[in-house]
């Protein structure tokens, strides 16, 4: 599909006008528009060329799961998110989220070596332990050289392996969208994979992610050795 008319229709179905049809950036915010339910975006990918195949009724159920976690984005104060934020999440067992957190490490490795990526699977292997806590999350470093080596591959490799598969134009239109539904590159990945599956060779190694995303989890990186997964504090 042409990668302005793309970007026209989702303009359409969102009832706004881009200032340039060219500027994939001027989708950023397009699936807030259709919260809390998402029922109007949910069959996006039937209007388009993939609609009625195994990619696009992937992404679809991939969105209708991404709203059905998220929920209503008015905050308890008052106002609206602006991004998805899991704001009543399930409770989930420290086991179970350090299994999830092993499994999506992998994941990352695995998808690492699919592109070529020596410098990851390096830092990954042996892969790092994983430490289970429970509240608000402390902030990671923001100087470079407060960063561990483990947090700056994160930061720095981990959001960029998924574009380096070769899945034609439509994805590279779709993910300044995709990124800005959470600010989580990785949260994008696993929503768009299936425009990479393919290429890639791999079964879904970002799902584990999603789900200790849907729980409220969040992992901090502050040793070469350790991730840290915090589980919101249960009431």
């Amino acid at each position: 599909m042409n990668t302005e008319l793309l970007i026209r229709k989702l303009h359409e179905r969102a009832s706004s006008a881009p200032e340039d049809p060219a500027d994939a950036d001027s989708l950023i915010g397009f699936f807030q528009n259709f919260r809390p339910d998402g029922k109007a975006v949910v069959d996006l990918f039937t209007d388009f060329e993939l609609g009625h195949s195994e990619i696009g009724f992937e992404l679809n159920e991939r969105l209708e799961s991404l709203y059905q976690i998220a929920g209503d984005d008015r905050r308890p104060q008052g106002g609206r998110d602006a991004y998805f934020v899991v704001r009543r999440p399930r409770p989930i067992d420290p086991d179970a989220a350090r299994r999830l957190a092993d499994e999506w490490l992998a994941g990352i490795r695995d998808l690492a070596m699919s592109v070529g990526d020596h410098e990851l699977v390096e830092v990954l292997d042996p892969a790092p332990t994983i430490r289970v806590l429970e509240g608000i999350p402390p902030k990671h470093p923001k100087a470079e050289d407060e960063k561990s080596n483990l947090l700056k591959s994160m930061e720095q490799n981990v959001p960029i392996l998924v574009e380096q598969l070769d899945a034609g134009p439509v994805p590279a239109v779709l993910r300044p969208a995709y990124y800005f539904i959470a600010c989580d590159a990785i949260l994008r990945d696993y929503l768009m994979w299936p425009f990479y599956a393919s290429a890639a060779g791999l079964r879904d190694p970002l799902l584990p992610y999603f789900r200790l995303w849907s729980h409220g989890v969040k992992y901090r990186i502050f040793t070469e050795t350790q991730i840290d997964l915090y589980l919101p504090r249960v009431n």
